[in-house]
């Protein structure tokens, strides 16, 4: 039997990622007790706002950001895994930022990145509207790596909505597919579980979401409802609005006995 356990860290973002960089020290520091083999944390966990000036002005460069050089380090000390969700970064010579999820394994080294693909741009009420497209750059490239012979596939929020992704990432033996999101409100009532659920079951494979929550600079506010789903669809971990560490531990054969059962991924 492979199993891997996973400690998922829904937070409430502060405005500056120097405060969430202690912030989510603190959250490390409490999964200890799990001893998990991957922690993962929200889209947007260096800074959010609407504020695109306010952005440009208190993020970093990548070999600036706090958060990297204290996750780098806890992984190392702690033996642990980090999925850093995503960062919003500065890239040398480039006006536009980019929004890049970031794995670091347990030697402290930086495993992979990925930068977001799909771009947000939407119109969701008359008082939100989104349009990453004019910030950031959009990444090309699928990423999946291996650890411990566990294949993860990483995908950031807006990719939630474009199922042909996830077909190629699960296509290329992926059994853990990382969802790093900052969703909104509105669309996260409507849609959020639908979407995760639909995924999963598609692929056979785990769908682990962990979203932003709470009220944020310029008063954004995140869904929260971070899941874990399992190859079937169930939800086998569930968070509500408010800050929460998910602890699960998580057996890979599922993923087999899922495609044994439905073998739809495997006939497509």
């Amino acid at each position: 039997m492979k199993t891997i356990s996973i400690s998922q860290i829904q937070f409430e973002a502060k405005s500056t990622p120097f405060k969430n960089a202690e912030l989510l020290k603190k959250y490390f520091e409490k999964t200890k007790k799990f001893k998990p083999n991957l922690i993962c944390t929200p889209e947007c966990s260096n800074i959010i706002t609407n504020d695109i000036d306010y952005l440009r002005k208190n993020t970093t460069f990548e070999n600036d950001c706090p958060i990297i050089k204290m996750a780098k380090l806890y992984a190392k000390e702690n033996n642990v895994n980090i999925n850093i969700g995503s960062l919003l970064l500065k890239i040398k010579n480039q006006k536009k930022l980019v929004n890049r999820s970031y794995f670091i394994n347990t030697k402290g080294k930086i495993a992979k990145t990925y930068d977001k693909i799909h771009m947000f741009d939407v119109n969701i009420n008359k008082k939100e509207t989104h349009r990453e497209s004019d910030t950031f750059h959009a990444g090309t490239n699928i990423v999946l790596l291996n650890i411990d012979k566990i294949k993860i596939g990483l995908t950031i929020c807006y990719d939630l909505r474009f199922p042909n992704l996830f077909r190629k990432i699960a296509k290329k033996g992926a059994q853990i597919i990382l969802m790093p999101a900052a969703f909104t409100v509105p669309s996260g009532k409507a849609h959020w579980e639908v979407m995760l659920r639909s995924r999963a079951i598609e692929n056979s494979l785990f769908l682990v979401a962990t979203d932003m929550c709470g009220t944020h600079h310029t008063n954004r506010k995140t869904y929260g409802h971070s899941l874990l789903v399992n190859p079937w669809g169930k939800i086998i971990a569930k968070a509500k609005t408010k800050p929460k560490i998910l602890n699960t531990n998580i057996n890979l054969e599922e993923v087999e006995h899922a495609r044994n059962k439905i073998p739809a991924i495997l006939n497509d």
